[in-house]
């Protein structure tokens, strides 16, 4: 009686498959590796073309942004950071970006390039060749998007679409017109290139040596091309089509040249910082048990997909609130997600993008809080994968047409017209990212309920000389300062958190100098400025680390004594001293030394009655700017 035939596994199949392949290989007719190339430069000429064209989508959309100034963390970061300003070798490689080592920040590329373009010249620095570089950094992840999806054996149609796609998106402006956006654009591209080498059929030593560098150099540039190994082994087993335990443990063990790139990259991180994780203080939903910051990450989810996908106008700070609730576009999205996953179960390598997608925002979720909630420029990698889902809808249309008909004719109007609509939103809104004033105010437009935007508004309107409005279209800063503590106290009363301390004690602090001195004299206001700069002080006085911004309402507050709020000369010379205890800049230390003397000379002889205030100016604030 004949033995039963053990059951096919899907491994000796892929196996067999194998074993064949290798035999035609061997027995094919050697004359055929001897044959001249002769068709070869024809066969050449449309991946040219097709390369060319990527290459000038990148560079087309991103072209009206070339001469926008430096914005918001582009000043503590480029034109402020004496890194980048007078940088030496232990400052790029061995310091924390910027001086805030509590936001957890070790990017030595991004800085070293900032370095090389800004020559010391501050905020003098021409801003054309910072977007230029950025620009031409997205044009190669362009191309390397168009590699991977080959590698994902998506066909040469899918393959261009989803570069194409991402080459217009407008979901990459923060990345790629705001400078600092650099970081994105580094880690992406040789976080991509990593992924095209570990993907090849048969990875040589050298060319596995060659992804573990580009891991590490992905690494250095931001920290969340940390989780790239996992993504690059949830490919390997979808391609090799195997679901035993064994076969991802041979997929995790191939990974040790990976292991060995994220080791150093850890201690390097160590030695510069001291730590490897920021400050858990700053983050934004600490607060939060992890069964909520499971709901959390999942409508963040939900909203990187349907970003990644529609041409949803930008925004640049949402509030932690927008996702600790229920939020219909994040529910939506996550429900997209879903429903894509379910539609590409016969498709193992779509769904093993569609799965890589949160693989590769899993450090920005908030399953372990950090500082943003959500921000658009955390996408600009993951939305490589999303956007296969696209590319594979819209080929599909083509590849259906060329079968049934033979030719290809109105099936390419669908993907001109999602191209064309990608690129003309992406036109459309790279002119925000201009001036400072331009982004802030759409910011405010969109999000007129979210104090930070009024907040970050108010300081540039500030900076720029703007403190009170002129005409109904050009607002001051102090009518910004003023919305954002008003919408800090509708959000605080509904129980949710509102802006942090130093924040609160900057708006009051710049409502006290614009109404003191820094409003024409006749629209001053001593008595609003004297209530102001009292709650700024009092911030001051109970948060550590806020010593500049106590000893500028001290200051203020001081100068105050000639309008008869009950503010004598003993009450000044208390502010004063107090001021002088704290940890304070050469500067401003000195002007509060002569006012201090002042003070005293007035006690040793009374004014006349007459005598006009003192006129003191302070420096305008420090960039309250946070990184991300």
């Amino acid at each position: 009686m004949a033995r039963a035939r053990p059951p096919r596994r899907l491994a000796d199949g892929v196996a067999d498959r194998a074993a064949a392949h290798a035999e035609h290989a061997t027995t094919a007719p050697r004359a055929a590796a001897t044959e001249p190339a002769t068709a070869a430069p024809s066969a050449r000429r449309p991946a040219l073309a097709a390369t060319l064209a990527l290459v000038l989508l990148a560079l087309l959309s991103y072209g009206n942004a070339l001469h926008g100034e430096f914005l918001y963390d582009d000043l503590p970061y480029i034109t402020d950071n004496p890194q980048v300003q007078q940088p030496t070798a232990t400052r790029l490689l061995f310091e924390p970006l910027t001086d805030r080592p509590e936001l957890g920040l070790h990017r030595p590329l991004p800085l070293i390039s900032y370095a090389l373009q800004a020559g010391g010249r501050g905020r003098d620095a021409p801003t054309w060749p910072f977007h230029a570089l950025n620009i031409a950094l997205h044009a190669g992840v362009t191309l390397l998007v168009a590699a991977l999806a080959r590698r994902l054996r998506t066909g040469p149609g899918t393959a261009w679409l989803a570069a194409a796609l991402f080459a217009v998106h407008p979901c990459h402006l923060e990345a790629v017109v705001w400078i600092v956006g650099r970081a994105e654009l580094l880690a992406a591209l040789f976080g991509l290139g990593y992924l095209v080498l570990e993907l090849r059929e048969a990875p040589t030593t050298r060319a596995r040596g060659g992804a573990a560098l580009l891991l590490f150099l992905a690494g250095a540039s931001k920290e969340s091309a940390f989780v790239l190994p996992g993504v690059a082994v949830a490919l390997q087993l979808a391609l090799a089509g195997t679901r035993r335990p064994a076969g991802w443990v041979r997929a995790a063990l191939r990974q040790w040249p990976a292991a060995l790139a994220l080791a150093l990259l850890l201690a390097w991180r160590f030695a510069a910082m001291g730590t490897l994780a920021p400050t858990s203080a700053l983050a934004t939903y600490r607060h939060l048990a992890l069964f909520e910051r499971l709901g959390v990450a999942l409508q963040l989810l939900g909203e990187y997909f349907l970003r990644a996908l529609l041409p949803l106008t930008p925004r640049l700070f949402f509030h932690e609130s927008e996702f600790s609730q229920l939020r219909p576009l994040a529910l939506l999205g996550l429900a997209g997600w879903l429903a894509a996953l379910a539609w590409a179960r016969r498709r193992p390598t779509l769904r093993a993008a569609l799965l890589a997608f949160p693989l590769t925002l899993a450090t920005v979720l908030n399953v372990v809080p950090i500082q943003e909630s959500f921000a658009q420029r955390f996408l600009y990698l993951p939305s490589a994968f999303a956007l296969l889902l696209p590319a594979s809808l819209l080929a599909a249309l083509v590849e259906r047409e060329r079968a049934r008909r033979g030719r290809i004719g109105l099936s390419l109007v669908a993907p001109a017209a999602a191209l064309l609509v990608l690129l003309g939103t992406t036109l459309r809104f790279n002119p925000l990212f201009d001036r400072a004033l331009t982004l802030w105010r759409h910011n405010v437009a969109q999000a007129p309920d979210v104090p930070f935007v009024h907040y970050q508004f108010g300081y540039f309107l500030h900076d720029h000389g703007l403190f009170l409005r002129r005409d109904a279209e050009t607002p001051g800063a102090l009518d910004e300062y003023e919305a954002a503590l008003a919408a800090n106290e509708r959000i605080v009363a509904r129980g949710e958190r509102g802006m942090p301390p130093d924040q609160l004690a900057r708006a009051w602090l710049s409502i006290g100098a614009i109404q003191r001195v820094l409003a024409p004299p006749a629209r001053r206001n001593p008595r609003r400025a004297k209530e102001a700069l009292e709650r700024a002080i009092a911030i001051g006085e109970q948060v550590a680390q806020l010593d500049l911004e106590l000893a500028r309402a001290l200051y203020h507050y001081a100068q105050l004594r000639p309008h008869g709020l009950g503010i004598t000369n003993d009450v000044a010379e208390r502010a004063l001293r107090r001021a002088l205890q704290l940890t304070l800049p050469a500067e401003l230390r000195q002007n509060l030394e002569e006012e201090l003397a002042r003070v005293l000379a007035e006690r040793a002889a009374p004014p006349p009655a007459s005598a006009p205030p003192p006129a003191g100016e302070t420096p305008a604030p420090e960039s309250p700017a946070d990184g991300g």
